[in-house]
């Protein structure tokens, strides 16, 4: 049983030590990209890691490609953050003067009042607008001189895999597409990217599966991925890298494979080098990890409402927040207590912009915790609006198996 499933089964240390020396390191796009939004101190934590892994280090052609696609972009948004903050806090200026001018206006308060606001206020405002001139002088002019790129060159030379062939790719795709439909991680949660971009974690996971099966080696996996076609959570709780790619993972490749997210990574690198852990190093990660999840999600969640939930029966709303134009997305629900078993799951557009092209409507769900929502445009060229969606849903648990009633979510 263990040998059948090891895959369930946490690593012993000793496995552990083995695929840390002879494994293989790699990772995805955006823990490379990360270097160029964290400050010095995170960003040569996180490049000393890599660079100290006793195994081979490689990169999938995917990550490469996603990399050099976006470093750019990447560079010039972490230069506009100095800006950002310089505007916000000449914003606290603005309304610590409002503030000042009604108070001196209000006779029943002493007059001391606003002068003692401005003297205790306004010293720290202005410390803070030198301290962001100051870091923006500092921070370095990647797009001139990149000493990132030029140590990740280093780091992967002569270890960056191939591209699918053209007949591969549409393989893939057609792979991609039906693994969306049957909810197969990773990647089905991505309909809201461009161009190629809905294949990108598919396309990654094929090529690192693929390396460790011709290598013959395990494989470590450091993903800044938060979603949940990655991850298994609980109850809210994040309990570790989804089931199903484990198992897909040994056997596609007959190699175990260790998925960390990148302060767990370095979590752990930095104790194997018997090297303290910086808490606020780890806390910087999380929170780049937490904003760039919410930045560049194309569909936002902004409340769940619930007019009836048992075990047997969950009924309620879901309102969402298209960002930008997609040709399709997905939103999902919490079902909270956890219901008896799987249920059946109807829904009911309530609520949508008034432009909305020709469009299909599904749902699914394969657990008792949380539920799928997915709006597809009828045309390949159309666009799903930007704009608030409403969604009505039902979900009945069957008391037993000859109950069987269609689920129709009602008018809410």
């Amino acid at each position: 049983m263990k040998k059948k499933f090891d895959w369930c089964l946490n690593p012993s240390k000793e496995e552990l030590d083995s695929v840390w020396k002879n494994g293989i390191l790699t990772v995805d796009t955006n823990v490379l990209l990360d270097l160029y939004r964290y400050h010095e101190d995170t960003r040569n934590s996180l490049i000393q890691s890599l660079e100290k892994f006793e195994g081979k280090k490689w990169l999938s052609h995917q990550a490469a490609t996603e990399f050099f696609r976006n470093r750019a972009k990447v560079i010039v948004s972490s230069e506009k953050a100095f800006k950002q903050a310089q505007e916000e806090t000449e914003k606290l200026s603005a309304s610590l003067d409002s503030a000042i001018a009604q108070l001196k206006g209000n006779r029943i308060i002493p007059s001391a009042l606003a002068s003692e606001l401005d003297v205790a206020v306004r010293p720290s405002i202005s410390q803070a607008l030198t301290k962001i001139a100051d870091a923006k002088e500092k921070y370095p002019k990647f797009l001139q001189d990149d000493p990132i790129l030029n140590k990740l060159l280093i780091l992967f030379d002569g270890a960056v895999g191939e591209d699918f062939s053209d007949q591969e790719k549409r393989e893939v795709e057609n792979q991609a597409e039906e693994r969306k439909k049957n909810k197969i991680p990773p990647g089905y949660l991505d309909d809201g990217k461009d161009e190629d971009r809905p294949y990108g974690d598919y396309y990654l996971w094929r090529q690192v599966l693929h390396h460790a099966k011709a290598e013959g080696r395990p494989i470590i996996l450091v993903t800044s991925e938060r979603k949940k076609d990655w991850w298994e959570e609980i109850s809210g709780k994040t309990i570790g890298p989804r089931p199903e790619l484990l198992k897909e993972a040994r056997d596609a490749s007959g190699q175990r494979i260790l998925i960390y997210q990148t302060e767990r990574f370095l979590e752990h690198a930095l104790q194997r080098l018997k090297q303290p852990v910086n808490e606020t190093v780890i806390e910087e990660i999380r929170a780049i990890n937490t904003w760039r999840f919410e930045f560049d999600a194309a569909v936002k969640l902004q409340e769940q409402s619930v007019a009836e939930a048992t075990i047997h029966r969950n009924v309620g709303i879901l309102n969402v927040e298209l960002r930008r134009p997609v040709r399709n997305f997905t939103v999902s629900g919490h079902l909270d207590p956890n219901m008896y078993n799987v249920p059946r799951l109807g829904v009911r557009l309530l609520r949508a912009p008034e432009e909305l092209p020709v469009h299909r409507l599904g749902a699914g769900t394969g657990t008792t915790h949380d539920f799928n929502i997915h709006v597809v445009c009828g045309g390949p060229d159309a666009r799903l609006p930007v704009g608030i969606y409403v969604f009505g849903y039902e979900a009945i648990c069957p008391a037993s198996s000859n109950d069987i009633e269609a689920v129709a979510p009602p008018e809410i």
